[in-house]
């Protein structure tokens, strides 16, 4: 009886092997380059630094790695927990999205997913978007329906030297907002620091306009306290945290040089 010949799978497989082989070098190649960002040294320091203070204020030179790792490190952290939200604002919306599919990428995520973004007229986000990145106007649109953003624990935000009227507001906005979720915590069990700490970085302005007072204390709302981070590659960060907690409690900002970091 003449021998069938068999149809051989060989070239299938081969196919799949390269397919994940080159997967596999990619994720290496994304994880090389992570490392090697002079960010990546620092990142258990940082987190300490955002546990204990409510305010942080990083200068970064543009290629640091600040913006697409620091909310990485935020989520490996933890701040991401019981479905809570870090966000992070750009002044573009281009930079916004460009970032996000970055982000989604190093993460191995599809789009929209646990990285998203949110512009006007686009949104890439879901249920379990953890990271996302919008812009400064998003974030105010998203204020009037929630004035505590309570879905947020962290909000970071971008490239601050680029001061526009939506990026000025939200300053204030998010000073607003960090002592009223401050104060509905007044038992203390949410705080990572001690209430020195948080009368330093959150006390207001008696003369502050209107924006202080469209959010009244409501000791029943028992949210955990915004942490706020605020980046840029240039700024005066004396002028920052002098806004956010006056010279007797100024934050402490973190400057991170391509080949060396420092605390001052």
């Amino acid at each position: 009886m003449p021998s069938v010949a068999r149809r051989s799978h060989q070239p299938t497989a081969n196919g799949n092997d390269k397919s994940s082989n080159a997967n596999r070098n990619r994720r290496q190649n994304i994880a090389q380059q992570k490392k090697s960002l002079p960010i990546a040294s620092v990142e258990k320091r940082l987190i300490e630094e955002v546990r204990k203070n409510d305010i942080l204020i990083i200068v970064g030179e543009t290629g640091s790695g600040k913006t697409t790792q620091i909310p990485q490190f935020l989520f490996d952290a933890g701040f991401c927990r019981e479905g809570k939200v870090v966000g992070i604002t750009q002044p573009r919306r281009v930079a916004a999205v460009t970032v996000a599919k970055r982000v989604a990428d190093e993460c191995g995520v599809d789009l929209g997913q646990k990285v998203g973004y949110s512009v006007r007229f686009d949104d890439s986000t879901s249920n379990s978007t953890r990271i996302k990145y919008m812009t400064d106007g998003l974030l105010l649109r998203e204020a009037l329906l929630d004035p505590y953003l309570s879905k947020y624990s962290v909000i970071i935000v971008d490239e601050a030297h680029e001061r526009t009227v939506h990026t000025d507001v939200l300053m204030g906005l998010l000073k607003n907002v960090q002592l009223a979720r401050s104060n509905s915590t007044s038992d203390g069990r949410h705080l990572n620091n001690g209430d020195k700490n948080v009368n330093g970085f959150m006390s207001l302005d008696k003369d502050n306009g209107q924006n202080g007072n469209f959010l009244k204390k409501d000791h029943r709302d028992k949210s955990s306290p915004l942490k706020l981070i605020i980046m840029s590659a240039s700024l005066d960060a004396r002028t920052f945290s002098e806004y956010f907690g006056g010279a007797k409690e100024s934050p402490r900002h973190r400057r991170l040089r391509h080949h060396h970091h420092r605390f001052t």
